[in-house]
């Protein structure tokens, strides 16, 4: 068994030694990809802080069905993703001018502009769709593309795959709840 799948199943037991290995094994790239996305490193520190507390409430629920860092990095990105979304967008700068009269000014704050946190969340969510899809067995895969994709009717997918109508709607229920389970953090 891996080493850090082995202090993933002690750290869920309760020990606390063996998360402190994990921190150490992971925080580097955890506090990297964070900063990244915040551009301040104050600010990477306490995000980074605030995801080691979430990983730690929520590993019971990890379920080795992805790699360990995976999962880390996903909680990560959300947890900065929060973050970005409490602040404003935009810092306001306090400044007395030379007659004592109050001045704001708006100073571009340091995150990373949002079409770039759009586009890491796009490129997330599409990553872990394709996984799910993969996943699928195969007569659920091309039901479910012959639908989605090519937009056949459920009677003109039973006359390709050479099934009935109601095992093509089976097959195309079932494949949307596998890919639903799969991604129901995405999912709110």
């Amino acid at each position: 068994m891996d080493d850090a799948l082995d202090l993933v199943k002690r750290s869920q037991a309760g020990d606390q030694a063996a998360f402190k290995e994990l921190v150490n094994l992971h925080n580097g790239q955890v506090f990297g990809q964070i900063l990244r996305m915040v551009r301040d490193n104050e600010e990477a520190k306490e995000i980074a802080q605030q995801t080691w507390i979430k990983v730690w409430n929520k590993l019971g629920s990890f379920r080795f069905e992805s790699a360990f860092s995976s999962w880390l990095y996903r909680v990560a990105t959300f947890t900065a993703l929060d973050a970005i979304r409490k602040r404003k967008s935009r810092k306001e700068v306090s400044l007395l001018s030379d007659d004592g009269d109050e001045i704001v000014v708006n100073e571009p704050s340091a995150v990373a502009p949002p079409d770039q946190i759009a586009n890491m969340e796009r490129q997330e969510i599409r990553e872990r769709f394709m996984k799910a899809l993969d996943s699928l067995p195969n007569h659920h895969k091309e039901a479910l593309i012959l639908r989605e994709n090519e937009g056949l009717s459920y009677k003109e997918i039973a006359r390709k795959m050479k099934c009935k109508t109601g095992t093509v709607m089976s097959r195309i229920f079932n494949a949307r709840k596998a890919i639903q389970n799969q991604m129901k953090e995405f999912i709110t």
